[in-house]
C-alpha cells in the first residue's frame, strides 16, 4: 500500500509563493526549487520515521540546495503524511501558525 502525503493549503500558498520569489530571481529556478521539495516529499513518503519530531507531533524534513522546511505530520494509524507548512529557515514557525 502506497503511503498518502497530502498537502495542506498553507504549505500550497508557501509553494506559490517561495516558487513566485525564485522565479523573478532567475528563469527556471523556481522550477528547481519545486523539484527539490519533490524530492524530499517522495523521501518521506519512503521513511518518514527518519525525520524527527521538532516541535509537539510536527517534523522538520530539509531541502539541500534551497533553505527550506518542510513540516510535517505523519500518523502512524492511518499511514499519511501531512504536509503543513513549508517555510524559509528564516521564518519562525511559531509566527507561521504551525
Amino acid at each position: 500500500m502506497k503511503r498518502i502525503v497530502r498537502i495542506a493549503p498553507n504549505a500550497e500558498a508557501d509553494l506559490r509563493v517561495a516558487f513566485d520569489w525564485y522565479e523573478q530571481c532567475d528563469a527556471g529556478l523556481g522550477f528547481a526549487f519545486l523539484q527539490a521539495i519533490e524530492t524530499k516529499l517522495a523521501e518521506l513518503a519512503r521513511a518518514p520515521q527518519l525525520f524527527r519530531k521538532r516541535a509537539g507531533a510536527y517534523r522538520l524534513a530539509t531541502t539541500r540546495r534551497f533553505p527550506y522546511g518542510i513540516y510535517f505530520i505523519w500518523d502512524e494509524t492511518s499511514d499519511t503524511i501531512s504536509v503543513r507548512r513549508v517555510l524559509h529557515f528564516r521564518q519562525n514557525p511559531r509566527a507561521a501558525d504551525l
